[in-house]
């Protein structure tokens, strides 16, 4: 009886895991995949086989990659490239005080910090290569973390709804929930078909929200698409059902807005601050003490929130979709207090 195995079975390991290493630097096709095996094993590895040949071998790897190591390694035509799609068998394991850690990462840098995608994509690598049961661990953590931030948030959650948010994000399940919105004048709940990527709280609104990519939304006129991300405040979540369909390995690529406006001396001589959902990128001091800043905001309407905090000191140049909602908001906020047409100076 063999004991152990034989060495031709340890070089198609490490075949296989050089694949994986590969998959887990970024999207990349068949040729990557060979070449970085070709690296660590040296050109003998696929016995010198070449062109649709050594794809060949490179797809029987990929196949014991998926069937006997447990990791799904697949092709992603939105990324254009292989990635690890998921890990039924874990690829790492962190100590508690590392999931503390991340835990603390995911709530510093929130959704108003700088390099806050480039820390919530390094994040989700993480969580996809963990157990389900540590990152049920790692979840616990966050939520004992954001309860603690977030005590002035008075909504009262449906009941179940923060167990079932809780579950989808630690098994990276697709949602559907109702959903109660203030910007629907017939007040009719919408039912909403939901990628849940992240779960927070806003120190500014004292509010949890979730972020996710919404499918489609299903109300009194029927279903509507949307394919873009919303931040919904947990609070009007209701009746959460956690559907089959598995969360892609990468979250979606959010849209992205120009932003420029100016900001007047009086705010602007002693610095300019950075506001919610919106990503400076240059600012152009003047020399009247004024600034002129750009940017991009994945999220028009909270840019617009932000901005208007500044009231008349600010003024908003563009870009169109952010320029075009503001001079919406001012308008009716200029019919609801009645002075179109007054002379300010009066």
């Amino acid at each position: 009886m063999s004991r152990g195995l034989r060495d031709s079975q340890w070089h198609v390991l490490r075949r296989c895991l050089a694949i994986i290493r590969r998959a887990q630097r970024g999207p990349c096709c068949w040729r990557d995949l060979a070449e970085a095996v070709l690296a660590e094993e040296g050109p003998e590895a696929y016995g010198l086989a070449e062109g649709e040949a050594l794809r060949r071998r490179i797809e029987k790897d990929l196949a014991r990659v998926r069937d006997r190591l447990l990791v799904e390694v697949r092709y992603d035509h939105r990324a254009e490239g292989y990635v690890i799609a998921d890990c039924p068998a874990p690829l790492l394991d962190l100590p508690d005080e590392d999931l503390t850690t991340i835990a603390w990462l995911a709530e510093t840098f929130g959704p108003d910090s700088p390099q806050h995608r480039e820390v919530t994509a390094l994040l989700n690598r993480l969580r996809l290569y963990l157990a389900s049961e540590r990152r049920a661990e790692l979840e616990r953590r966050h939520t004992a973390l954001v309860l603690d931030l977030g005590r002035r948030d008075e909504d009262a959650f449906a009941p179940g709804v923060w167990e079932a948010l809780t579950r989808a994000l630690v098994e990276r399940r697709r949602i559907e929930f109702t959903y109660l919105s203030p910007e629907h004048a017939d007040r009719a709940p919408r039912r909403h078909v939901v990628d849940p990527w992240e779960r927070y709280f806003d120190a500014g609104r004292g509010h949890y929200y979730l972020r996710g990519w919404c499918h489609y939304t299903c109300g009194p006129r029927g279903r509507r698409e949307h394919g873009r991300y919303f931040d919904y405040r947990v609070g009007r979540i209701s009746e959460v059902v956690l559907l089959p369909q598995k969360l892609p390995p990468a979250p979606p690529p959010a849209p992205r807005y120009a932003v420029e406006y100016e900001l007047s001396p009086r705010v602007a001589r002693l610095g300019i601050s950075r506001q919610r959902g919106i990503e400076i990128h240059e600012i152009v001091r003047r020399p009247d003490d004024s600034a002129l800043v750009r940017g991009e905001t994945d999220n028009p309407f909270w840019a617009v929130q932000a901005l208007l905090a500044y009231g008349n000191e600010c003024r908003v140049l563009g870009g169109p979709e952010v320029l075009a909602r503001i001079r919406s908001v001012v308008r009716s906020m200029a019919e609801l207090y009645g002075t179109e047409g007054e002379d300010p100076r009066e």
